[in-house]
Parts: structure tokens; sequence; C-alpha cells
């Protein structure tokens, strides 16, 4: 009897470790994680040079597109490569292309300066409409946007591309994390109204 007693009391002490575990892994599981991209991510850009950025971007040119990762010995994919870039510089940026979208500051395509972030919709048939690809402007001089990034197309890798009809279909908008970016900007806006 005693020996009956003891043991159902060590199955309901089990039972009862089991279930608090359980409760305890599933309140882990619902933690509350931002909405928010801007949430998420410190832009810490204030000291990047567009050119130092995309002199760096330009030492990765034909490394092969990977799917899913941000490492230059294996490949890149299109968020993988603007990571890599970035981070390469202590920014703390998004790893989606589909975070990008709520990051930095929009600007017009008019005033796109190297080192923004353009953005695309994508090209498979299960997200043609969402944002599926990302890249660096590389340069936006006379109405002709070139920007380099990793492509699955048949470049197959890092390669600078012009804005054709296929990537002006697919067009979103530009968004920019560098802040010296905005210096620039409105140096050129103070010398345009001098003239």
């Amino acid at each position: 009897m005693k020996r009956s007693l003891a043991l159902t009391v060590v199955l309901f002490l089990c039972v009862l470790a089991a279930g608090t575990a359980y409760a305890h892994k599933t309140k882990r599981a619902h933690k509350f994680r931002p909405k928010s991209s801007l949430a998420r991510f410190v832009l810490n850009t204030d000291t990047i040079s567009p050119y130092n950025l995309l002199y760096f971007a330009q030492s990765l040119l034909g490394t092969p597109y990977r799917d899913a990762s941000s490492d230059p010995l294996h490949g890149f994919d299109c968020s993988g490569f603007v990571t890599y870039v970035f981070k390469s510089f202590n920014a703390d940026v998004p790893r989606s292309s589909e975070e990008y979208a709520s990051a930095g500051r929009e600007v017009r395509i008019e005033d796109a300066r190297p080192g923004d972030v353009i953005i695309f919709k994508g090209t498979k048939s299960y997200h043609p409409h969402s944002i599926g690809h990302v890249g660096i402007v590389y340069s936006n001089d006379n109405n002709e946007l070139r920007f380099i990034h990793s492509t699955s197309g048949k470049e197959y890798g890092v390669t600078i591309s012009g804005m054709d009809d296929n990537y002006k279909r697919r067009f979103v908008k530009v968004v920019r994390l560098l802040t010296q970016n905005d210096v620039f900007q409105n140096q050129s806006l103070l010398q345009a109204q001098a003239k």
C-alpha cells in the first residue's frame, strides 16, 4: 500500500513537472515581437561613407548566387548580399528583403543616391506582388539608375544592373539608410538654389 501510494505521488509529480515545462515552453513561444523593422533595427549609419560602402560591395562582384545565404564563401541571395555589405560597416540592418521596406526613410527614385537601398517585387509566382528583391543603388546619373545586387537571373551572382523594363515594372521604392546621403542631397539642393 505504501509502495503504491509512493508510486502514485512520484507519478503525480512527474506529470506536474511535465505540464509546468510545457507551459513555460508555450509562454516562450508567444513572446512579443515588434511588427515594425524600425523597432528592431538601429540604423547606426552616421559614419558610413556611401563610396566606401560601394567600393566594398564592388569587391564582391562575381560572387555566385546562393539562396538563403549571406556568406561570401558560399554565395549570396539578394538580401544576404545587402545585409553582408552593411553589416561589414557595423550597421544593424534587416536580413530579409521584405523588412527593408520599413527600414530607413523612403526617397523618390529621382533623388536616389549611391548607397541607398532599392526594393523590387518578386518574380516567383507565389509572391509576384510582394517584395522579393533588393539591391544597393550604385549610381543615378542623368536618370540612368544602376544598382549592385545578387541576382538569380542569367548573371547568377553579384552584378551591376540598370533599370531595364523588367526592373521598372517590378520597382517598389528606394529607402535611405545612410544619413550622409541626406547631407549630400541637402548640399546639392542649396547649390541648385544658389544658381
